[in-house]
């Protein structure tokens, strides 16, 4: 009979040695874990196409990104020319942020010109809000104060009428994460579209097709954004003037006491944009573009670790020690390269016909499965990988958003349609459905609704839009026959 010590050293000696084998094995996976992620990958094709700086076509004077960017220059200084001391500060700054990365908003590149005297807007406009709400509506009642705010802001709106001169919107700063804003201020803007309303609401015949034709030209304008060279703030924000034109323009046409007829060549004119001009395909480079200043902000703080001297010194040993063990599983060429592929992929979705546009959007989900969600290929620069996959979703959104604003352009265009040919309440249905190049979504061909108690018709939303945005317009009532 086996003595019982004998069988517990048994048992001891056995679980020893698979203890031996499972460290043994652990160690020889690391070490091919280490191994496989021991080098970076090169720069890919892609990637370098990608960096290349597209050529700026326009003077300094034709360039609405310059416009804009210095709109707000204070008193006898030129907008184009402190736009150009701006960028030139900027592009000064930006090494050594590159180096340095700021720790507050005070050590931004573009801080100096951010806390620079500037012209100021004088007084308070809250009437006009075409996002949310009809600016046509009581603008009358509003009269005196829109003629003070004319007089007291005098410059400022001359410089935003002459924003419509310009040929085109190029971005010329060097793209980076400390994003100069070149955008009008909000209560210029409201301003020139509350002064539109007025004149088309009490003018004359001759002063309502004169700010007719100043509405269209403002929907050129920001046309011209959108189809510029720009990152993705300039592309929404010229969405959302487009959409509040438009959702003036709505309005106007629905206004029985206004002569379309007077106005109606204008109105055409300025709901005339190809289907094309909605694809924001171009703004991926630039985002590319931005992004690399990251990846390089990374490399120089991963050149600097060490495990007593480092960037992270406020984080304390422990700190500079986990950056130590995670760098190697942080490729930055490769999450480089990665990260241009994704910005591809992008690019081919939002440049893609519009009705081709969930294919395009279902192809680029199952190349995200393939090769960004977590599979056996995460053993090489796996926190790269994790980074990508977390923004990869983040941008399909914002096509949506600028067709939606399409469709809405439509939809005014259809409103104009139900006016000019005198379409009577019961007849819209019927309207509506045989004219579905006027009444249904670039995207996915899904019909405007009609609601014939408010006398609204309204778009069917694809994107995920801000709350309260308006995408229904008013229709015009006939007159009722005796």
């Amino acid at each position: 009979m086996e003595q019982p010590g004998l069988g517990i050293r048994r048992i001891w000696r056995r679980l020893l040695i698979a203890a031996k084998w499972t460290i043994g094995v652990l160690v020889v996976l690391g070490l091919l874990f280490f191994g496989i992620n021991w080098f970076d990958e090169d720069p890919s094709p892609e990637a370098k196409a990608l960096l290349i700086t597209p050529p700026n076509p326009y003077e300094p004077d034709e360039n609405l990104y310059l416009a804009l960017l210095g709109i707000d220059a204070k008193e006898g200084k030129s907008p184009i020319a402190t736009a150009q001391e701006r960028i030139a500060a900027y592009e000064k700054a930006l090494p050594i942020a590159l180096k340095d990365p700021p720790r507050a908003v005070e050590e931004s590149p573009d801080w100096a010109w951010q806390k620079a005297e500037k012209l100021e807007f004088r007084g308070k406009i809250d009437f006009c809000q075409p996002l949310t709400k009809s600016c046509l509506a009581g603008v009358e009642t509003h009269r005196a104060e829109i003629d003070r705010l004319l007089k007291a802001n005098r410059e400022l709106y001359r410089r935003y009428s002459s924003l419509h001169e310009v040929k085109g919107y190029h971005e010329t700063a060097t793209p980076s994460f400390y994003f100069m804003g070149a955008y009008v201020p909000s209560p210029v803007r409201q301003l020139y579209v509350a002064n539109i309303a007025l004149r088309v609401k009490s003018g004359t015949r001759l002063q309502q097709k004169a700010a007719i034709e100043d509405l269209r030209e403002d929907i050129r304008t920001w046309r011209r954004q959108l189809t510029g060279g720009g990152a993705l703030i300039s592309k929404m924000v010229a969405v959302a003037y487009l959409q509040g034109d438009h959702a003036l323009l709505s309005d106007i046409i629905a206004d029985s006491k206004f002569d379309l007829e007077h106005s109606s060549l204008e109105i055409r004119s300025a709901l005339e944009s190809p289907e094309d001009a909605w694809r924001i395909g171009s703004l991926y480079a630039f985002e590319y573009r931005s992004n690399a200043f990251m990846w390089e902000q990374l490399r120089f703080a991963k050149e600097k670790q060490s495990l007593w001297d480092s960037v992270s010194d406020e984080r304390g040993w422990w700190g500079r020690f986990s950056d130590q063990i995670t760098w190697p599983f942080f490729k930055i060429i490769a999450t480089q390269n990665l990260d241009a592929k994704i910005k591809t992929h992008l690019q081919k979705m939002a440049d893609a016909d519009p009705a081709e546009f969930f294919v395009a959007r279902d192809a680029y989900r199952t190349w995200l499965r393939d090769n960004i969600e977590f599979g056996v290929h995460y053993v090489y620069n796996p926190l790269g990988k994790i980074a990508m996959n977390v923004a990869s979703h983040t941008y399909e959104n914002y096509s949506l958003r600028a067709y939606d604003v399409a469709a809405f352009q439509r939809l005014v265009r259809l409103g104009y349609e139900i006016r000019n040919q005198k379409v009577e309440d019961k007849a819209v249905p019927s309207f509506i459905q045989q004219h579905p190049q006027w009444s249904s979504h670039p995207v996915d061909a899904r019909p405007f609704v009609w609601d014939e108690k408010k006398r609204e018709i309204t778009v069917q939303t694809l994107g995920q839009q801000p709350e309260g945005r308006r995408f229904s317009i008013p229709v015009w009532r006939a007159a009722p026959r005796n």
